[in-house]
């Protein structure tokens, strides 16, 4: 027990409570047998749904036709706006789909970087986006621009550490050399993230992760007040299976080293849907 206390997050493994946090579909990366080959191929950086997870996200329509939805918030990866976009295209949802940084997943491999911020929100243009939470948490961190931002949330590099290890990376990008930047994301982040050994060893600690949905829980407390006892209007959030894994740990820890999952969390398979109690 050492580092670590009982979890106080409730939830539930239905569809019973407001806010309703669901895996987003699965991904190239996901489908991959191959662990090296996700850790180290370039082109798993920011991994797209693949044909399965895009068959997932559309069933979702049996789920959630009955529902009346009153939000949806996704993290920034494309997996998660590409989950929403096929999600919705079955559902009589007339809302927008809010984007927000502090639901991200834990960043603890290639897959879970950006690549491109400008591109994906082109990409998703004629979609009902809302990025204006995300646009405004960015002009908070002016050190990093907008496909950097996560940088702040790196806990286990320090600030000088973090600049020398991703100016390369800043420069490719200003100067849009997206190619080169994907490689050099491989060549320097697993040099990084990953010992000797292969184990993974991310930037950002659990306890970490869970003090940003401590955030974005109190995010959601006070947008929603006015309708947060009314049971009957939903709130989706699409996020990611380690995320959702932290949260739902039975512990908490104090220690900023440890980023390994007990036997006793809630391990989300792709577009599992769980309720999460604020």
């Amino acid at each position: 027990m050492d580092n670590k206390i009982i979890n106080p997050q409730k939830y539930s493994l239905d569809y019973k409570g407001k806010f309703l946090f669901m895996r987003h579909g699965q991904t190239l990366c996901n489908s991959d047998k191959n662990y090296k080959e996700r850790k180290f191929n370039y082109n798993y950086i920011d991994s797209h749904l693949s044909e399965k997870g895009i068959r997932q996200t559309k069933k979702l329509k049996e789920k959630l036709d009955k529902l009346n939805i009153e939000a949806i918030y996704v993290s920034p990866l494309f997996r998660s706006l590409e989950t929403a976009k096929y999600m919705i295209e079955n559902l009589n949802y007339q809302g927008e789909i809010i984007v927000h940084p502090l639901i991200i997943e834990c960043l603890n491999c290639i897959d879970d970087i950006i690549f491109d911020i400008k591109e994906t929100k082109h990409y998703f243009r004629d979609l009902n986006i809302n990025w204006n939470i995300f646009d405004e948490y960015i002009q908070n961190y002016q050190k990093w621009n907008e496909n950097f931002y996560y940088f702040e949330y790196f806990n286990r590099l320090g600030e000088e550490q973090k600049k020398i290890k991703y100016k390369k990376l800043l420069e490719l990008y200003e100067k849009r050399q997206m190619l080169e930047y994907q490689k050099e994301v491989v060549k320097e982040i697993p040099s990084v993230i990953f010992n000797v050994e292969s184990e993974i060893k991310p930037f950002e600690s659990f306890k970490h992760v869970y003090s940003r949905f401590l955030d974005f829980k109190n995010f959601l407390k006070i947008k929603h007040k006015e309708s947060i006892n009314d049971l009957d209007k939903k709130i989706i959030v699409i996020t990611h299976g380690d995320f959702l894994g932290v949260i739902t740990n039975k512990y908490l820890y104090e220690n900023d080293d440890i980023n390994y999952f007990p036997n006793d969390c809630c391990y989300s398979k792709n577009c599992d849907i769980i309720s999460i109690y604020v």
